[in-house]
C-alpha cells in the first residue's frame, strides 16, 4: 500500500477513535486510510476543527455525503488513485478556497461542492468523463471567477472560465462571479444546465442563442441584477425555479409554443410588471407566477385547465386577470394574496374551486360567474363572501 502518512512519525502520536489503519486524527488534520467501518463518524461534520483531509494513495472512490458540513476544511490532499468524488461529499465545506482535482479522477457527483462559497477556481483534469448535476453550485455567496479544464479532456472544456461539454452543445456552469454585465452563450448551445447561471449577481443581461432548446432547473435562479431575457421560440418548457428570485427582472419574453411552466418557475421576481403565458401549456403549477409584486395584469391561455395549488400567490399588485374557457379547477391558495384583485370572471367549465383559493383577497368586490356549476359564492372564506358581490351569467 502507497500512503502519504505511513509512519508514526509522519503523522505523530496524538490520535482519537477510530479503529488503527481506519483514520488518525493530528492537530485538525484527518488522516483517512479507508471507509469501510468508519463512515459514519465521517459523515455531517463528525469531527469537529478539521481543517485539512489526507487521503490514502489507494483510496478510489470518497463516499457520498462522506465530509459535509465541514466548515473549517481548508485543504484536500487527493488519493493519487482516486476516480470518483461522490454526491454532496464536500458539500457545505464554505472555507475550501481553491479545488485543483487529481489527475485520474473520473466522476463528480451530483452537489459534490454545493454550498463551498468561497472556492474561487476549480481545475478539471484530462481524464474526467461525468460531471453531476449541481456539483460546482456554490450558493448566493458564492466567489466562484473561473473553471479551467485540461485542455486534453474529450468529454469537457471552458471558454474564457465558462464550463462546457466539449462540443459547446452544453453550458453547465457560468463563474457567479464574474464581472460583467452581459453574457452571450454560443449558437452552439442547445441545452442550459441545472443552476448553470444561479447567482450571477453581475448579469444585467444575457442572450440566449436561437437554437437552443432546453432550460434546466433553476437555470437563473437569483440572478438578482438581471434586467431582460427573451427565450427563443426554440426553447420547449419552463422549468421549475428557472427565474425565481431575479428581482431586477423587468423584461420577460416567453416562447409561444412552450407547453410547460414549471413550479415557482416566474416567482419572487419583484420588478416584473408583465408577462405573457406560453400558448402551449395546460395547467399553471405550483407558484409557478407568484410573489411577483409589480405585477398588474395577467391573461391566462386557451388550453390552461388547472390553477394549481398557489399558482398566483401573493400577485400583489394583480388588478385583472383573465381566466380561459377552458379551465376546469381552480385549487387552494391559487390567488392567496392578491389584494388588489377585485373583479373576476369565473368561466363556463369551471367545476370546482377550493374553498381556500382567494385567502387574503381583501380588495375582491364581484365574482361573475359563468360556469353552471357554481351557483353561489360558498367557495368564498367567510371574512371574504361578506364583501363580495357574486353574479350569475347564463
Amino acid at each position: 500500500m502507497s500512503t502519504r502518512f505511513s509512519s508514526e512519525n509522519e503523522v505523530g502520536s496524538s490520535q482519537s477513535g477510530g479503529r488503527a489503519g481506519s483514520y488518525r486524527l493530528d492537530h485538525g488534520v484527518l488522516y483517512v486510510y479507508d471507509f469501510r467501518e468508519q463512515l459514519d463518524y465521517f459523515k455531517n461534520g463528525g469531527f469537529d476543527g478539521i481543517r485539512k483531509v489526507v487521503f490514502s494513495d489507494d483510496i478510489r472512490e470518497i463516499p457520498d455525503g462522506a465530509f459535509q458540513l465541514y466548515r473549517d476544511l481548508t485543504e484536500i490532499v487527493w488519493p493519487e488513485e482516486l476516480r470518483r468524488i461522490g454526491v454532496s461529499c464536500f458539500a457545505d465545506c464554505p472555507s475550501l478556497k481553491e479545488l485543483m482535482l487529481p489527475a485520474g479522477l473520473e466522476c463528480i457527483g451530483e452537489y459534490a461542492f454545493q454550498g463551498a462559497e468561497n472556492v474561487k477556481r476549480v481545475s478539471i483534469p484530462g481524464s474526467v468523463r461525468d460531471i453531476g448535476a449541481g456539483a460546482f453550485y456554490f450558493g448566493d455567496s458564492g466567489h466562484l471567477l473561473a473553471i479551467r479544464v485540461s485542455a486534453e479532456n474529450p468529454f469537457y472544456c471552458d471558454v474564457d472560465g465558462v464550463l462546457f461539454t466539449k462540443d459547446l452543445t452544453a453550458l453547465i456552469k457560468y463563474p457567479s462571479a464574474r464581472r460583467s454585465s452581459v453574457y452571450t452563450v454560443p449558437d452552439t448551445v442547445s441545452l442550459i444546465c441545472d443552476g448553470a447561471f444561479a447567482h450571477s449577481h453581475y448579469l444585467h443581461r444575457i442572450i440566449l442563442p436561437e437554437g437552443l432548446k432546453t432550460i434546466e432547473s433553476s437555470a437563473f435562479s437569483f440572478c438578482t441584477q438581471l434586467e431582460e431575457l427573451e427565450v427563443p421560440e426554440s426553447v420547449e418548457g419552463i422549468p421549475s425555479y428557472a427565474f425565481f428570485c431575479c428581482k431586477n427582472l423587468r423584461k420577460l419574453i416567453l416562447p409561444r409554443r412552450a407547453d410547460y411552466l414549471g413550479y415557482e418557475s416566474i416567482c419572487n421576481c419583484d420588478s416584473l410588471s408583465e408577462v405573457r403565458i406560453p400558448d402551449g401549456i395546460t395547467c399553471i403549477d405550483y407558484a409557478a407566477v407568484g410573489g411577483n409584486r409589480k405585477l398588474k395584469e395577467l391573461i391566462i391561455p386557451e388550453g390552461v385547465r388547472e390553477l394549481n395549488n398557489s399558482a398566483l400567490i401573493d400577485d400583489t399588485a394583480l388588478e385583472r386577470v383573465v381566466l380561459p374557457s377552458t379551465l376546469e379547477q381552480i385549487w387552494d391558495h391559487a390567488f392567496q394574496g392578491c389584494m388588489s384583485l377585485s373583479e373576476i370572471i369565473i368561466p363556463e367549465n369551471v367545476d370546482y374551486i377550493d374553498c381556500d383559493a382567494f385567502l387574503g383577497c381583501t380588495g375582491l368586490r364581484r365574482i361573475i360567474l359563468k360556469t353552471k356549476h357554481l351557483t353561489d359564492g360558498s367557495f368564498l372564506p367567510d371574512d371574504i363572501r361578506e364583501h363580495v358581490e357574486i353574479l350569475r351569467i347564463e
